[in-house]
């Protein structure tokens, strides 16, 4: 391959993201030493699915004792689209390749009912460009790259499912003995349930410890993904913290605490049109007690989309105002944002703003900015597929997807 000095594969948009039903350009750029006799150079813009693990379980005792593996596929083709650049299909093709530097365009358009790129060690929804050198006789040049797809999951579809959060949890203490030690109340306040990256949760609780002697030794909020991957046989599933925020004290018997989470670039919820890898989030806060006392914990369902709510604030029906002495981190008043936030300020007559089911809204409503493009935490170490060749060129690249994040002010800090 030393006639061969360069042979890559640039998409006409930086990032190389696109949103689906787009059309993607790029150039194949290959540079020779010497003039080469091929039967042409095409490319394949593929887009698919597939997950794969292995299990290991061990059956009988003593000598008898074996270890057995199973491995368990799936996948799923979205699209395969290829495209001539020289040359033709026949076997009997034969182009004259000169010496020197080349660039050829292409490009495809991508379907609408695809899902979102999104990458993990144990299966992969993934979009790529091959481009190969077809040479009679010989070994062919390949290369490759990898290209992010964002399917659009809007808010605005789905305000159901991005309700305002305002739940109770109580407590009640007990000795070793079964002797009443007390209890403690709270309530847990979120202004929605749906968000885009960007954009900031931010959790009130709500306290009221009645216990003997039992503090709170931290309240935390963390944000959890949960994937299923499925086969025909099996589903396994994975939960992972994504993020996470605590507040470690110090705590009054009757207080109100603020935590606050940015959402960072992650795929939508769902992983829509994706039948064999489903995504979802959820919201988990947790009240944590010295000891051996059980933690309060409770989880919701959020739903992470890619264009967020244009709405204004609205509190929940007949809800009562009041203010309590703030503990820990007090926020900024917050900037004005599509998704409403908290009012945090011990202002009286200021309230958490929700979501309601009735709320109207457009886009017109906030001038809000174009998101940038950033890439996930999530990434795959290689593009490689199951039984392509080791000597593609661009297939050994790590690889992160970018997701579409809303650039929204950070809120000043107290007394700026």
């Amino acid at each position: 391959m030393t006639s061969l000095r360069t042979f890559r594969i640039e998409f006409e948009r930086p990032g190389a993201t696109y949103l689906v039903g787009e059309i993607v350009k790029g150039t194949i750029i290959l540079d020779t030493t010497k003039e080469k006799n091929i039967r042409g150079l095409h490319f394949t813009a593929k887009g698919s699915a597939h997950v794969h693990w292995t299990e290991s379980s061990e059956t009988g005792t003593g000598k008898d004792r074996r270890t057995t593996s199973t491995s368990y596929y799936a996948s799923q083709e979205y699209f395969k689209i290829k495209g001539n650049i020289l040359g033709t299909d026949g076997a009997d093709s034969r182009v004259k390749l000169s010496e020197g530097y080349h660039q050829y365009p292409f490009e495809f358009l991508l379907p609408c009912n695809i899902p979102s790129s999104f990458e993990h060690s144990v299966g992969y929804v993934r979009y790529t460009v091959k481009s190969v050198i077809d040479r009679p006789w010989k070994f062919d040049h390949e290369c490759k790259a990898a290209f992010t797809v964002v399917s659009v999951l809007d808010l605005n579809m789905h305000r159901e499912r991005c309700l305002g959060i305002h739940d109770e949890a109580q407590k009640t203490f007990r000795s070793l003995c079964c002797f009443n030690m007390g209890s403690l109340s709270t309530v847990i306040r979120v202004p929605s349930s749906g968000y885009v990256p960007g954009q900031m949760i931010i959790t009130v609780v709500d306290y009221k410890n009645f216990s003997n002697g039992i503090p709170i030794a931290k309240i935390s909020m963390k944000l959890e993904r949960e994937i299923k991957f499925h086969t025909t046989t099996k589903t396994r599933t994975e939960h992972f913290e994504v993020m996470a925020s605590s507040y470690s004290g110090p705590f009054t018997s009757d207080g109100q605490i603020y935590l606050e989470l940015r959402i960072p670039p992650i795929p939508p919820s769902y992983l829509q049109f994706c039948d064999i890898i489903d995504l979802n989030y959820n919201l988990k806060i947790l009240v944590h007690f010295p000891g051996a006392h059980r933690r309060i914990e409770k989880r919701y369902p959020l739903l992470i989309g890619t264009i967020p709510i244009y709405s204004t604030p609205s509190a929940p029906p007949n809800e009562q105002t009041h203010v309590r002495p703030a503990i820990g981190k007090e926020p900024a008043p917050p900037v004005p944002m599509p998704l409403p936030e908290a009012s945090h300020s011990n202002v009286p007559g200021r309230h958490i703003g929700f979501i309601m089911p009735d709320q109207a809204g457009t886009s017109s409503d906030y001038d809000i900015p174009p998101p940038s493009y950033e890439e996930c935490v999530s990434r795959a170490q290689h593009i490689k597929d199951v039984g392509e060749s080791d000597y593609v060129y661009g297939a050994s690249t790590p690889f992160a997807p970018k997701y579409p994040v809303f650039n929204y002010p950070v809120p000043n800090a107290p007394g700026n």
